[in-house]
């Protein structure tokens, strides 16, 4: 039987922060940013309160950390979803599937709202709000190279210059989801993947392309 290998102190030190972060997701999700109480969170761990602020400055950097794995991995999702994509249509027929728009609906309403509240609480706190906006920078990054990559497979350079293009999409992201969650009978939740269907098409009208 082959002899386990020690972990060293930083792969030990890694272990126990993602340790804390699957705990702590769990828990702001059932909870609330509010709700979610550090002890709990360590509790459900098996680990001390004293283990996370080791790792963590406070409750407000450890959602910070969670938020930033979570964008991590919708990043790669919706880049393999780019890449996958038989062009700028194919990727609205992937936005508009079944398994796109029910990929986690329940958890995504409850992270979407549990977004708000942390919004809420970043622009009354200086240092939540820095963390948040190098969040939403790199969910602006993600739309500049959306728009970048087809723009490139179509030919053409963006007929609107692509950190304005950016938060547009991220603005239209967040505001039609919550419109969704708000009035769904109103706003489907296909509108997001319909609005960016539409700027495809603007977009290769505006730069001389026909629609396909």
């Amino acid at each position: 039987m082959p002899v386990k290998r020690r972990l060293s102190r930083a792969e030990s030190k890694a272990a126990t922060r993602e340790r804390i972060l699957d705990a702590a997701e769990v828990a702001f999700a059932a909870e609330g940013f509010g709700g979610a109480s550090l002890d709990r969170i360590a509790d459900a761990a098996g680990l001390t309160r004293g283990a996370i602020y080791s790792s963590f400055e406070d409750k407000a950097d450890l959602f910070g950390a969670v938020l930033d794995r979570r964008l991590e991995r919708r990043s790669r999702e919706i880049g393999d979803a780019i890449a996958g994509a038989a062009g700028a249509s194919g990727f609205v027929d992937v936005l508009r599937s079944a398994d796109w728009a029910q990929g986690g609906s329940r958890d995504a309403m409850r992270w979407s709202m549990l977004y708000d509240e942390y919004r809420l609480f970043a622009l009354r706190n200086p240092a939540a709000r820095k963390r948040l906006a190098r969040h939403e920078r790199l969910e602006r990054d993600r739309y500049v190279e959306a728009i970048r990559h087809f723009n490139a497979e179509l030919g053409q350079e963006p007929p609107i210059d692509e950190r304005l293009g950016g938060a547009i999409l991220l603005a239209l992201d967040h505001g039609l989801h919550r419109q969704h969650r708000i009035d769904p009978e109103d706003v489907p939740a296909r509108a997001f993947a319909d609005a960016i269907d539409f700027l495809f098409r603007a977009a290769m009208a505006l730069g001389g392309r026909r629609t396909r």
